[in-house]
């Protein structure tokens, strides 16, 4: 019995006990006009004093815009105009300005132009007036470098740039006139996933010990 016990002992010893769990926060930019940097603060991982690790950190961003855009065809024959109305969202850290993901919320919507009827009106039918359109785009990443552990590791708070750059065109007429309007904006989450440090082994032996002790003071009382 007591062999039995020793060797249950010495596994609870050399087991390594970790726990994985996760946190997330999160922070947002409303809709504004395009181009823009917008500066966020999220906080960082508190690792309890060294008692939990940081194994990995996920950016999310879903990133979405709202814009007009109006155009007028001038050929002399009819085309298929496409409007392609869209931003780029970058988030980067302010540290060392590395980008951390992006993501680029697009529409296209396509019109059939007469040839010029003769007025730049963005109407009739060489023209067209597109009004609130509106998409979104979520993309992630998932880091697990040292150097991005370490710098989202610590009691305090790190800045975050969200960039906004609208990249809208439109193409099918060789004579074209456009004009885009885009505002923007993003949701951020910052997901931190880690394990609980093993107990180191003096606690185990700790542990053993009140266990020999117990089995002792049975045996000592079972006789």
């Amino acid at each position: 019995m007591l062999k039995k016990l020793l060797c249950g002992a010495t596994l609870l010893c050399a087991a390594s006990f970790a726990n994985a769990g996760s946190m997330t926060v999160s922070a947002a930019v409303p809709l504004q006009t395009t181009n823009f940097d917008a500066v966020v603060s999220v906080a960082k991982f508190d690792d309890m004093g060294g008692t939990k690790q940081l194994e990995s950190v996920t950016f999310s961003l879903e990133g979405f815009l709202l814009g007009n855009a109006r155009l007028e065809s001038l050929d002399a024959e009819p085309s298929l105009v496409t409007t392609t109305l869209s931003v780029t969202l970058t988030l980067s850290e302010t540290v060392t300005d590395n980008t951390l993901v992006i993501t680029i919320p697009s529409l296209d919507e396509v019109f059939a132009a007469s040839a010029y009827d003769g007025s730049t009106d963005f109407g009739g039918t060489s023209g067209i007036t597109y009004e609130e359109l509106t998409a979104s785009q979520t993309e992630s990443e998932t880091y697990t470098d040292a150097m991005t552990l370490a710098m989202f590791t610590g009691l305090d708070t790190i800045d975050l740039n969200l960039n906004a750059l609208a990249t809208s065109f439109a193409s099918g007429a060789g004579n074209l006139i456009t004009q885009f309007s885009t505002s923007a904006g993003g949701n951020i989450e910052v997901t931190y996933v880690y394990d609980d440090v093993p107990v180191s082994a003096p606690a185990h032996l700790a542990l053993l010990g009140l266990g020999l002790l117990a089995f002792a003071g049975y045996r000592k009382a079972k006789k």
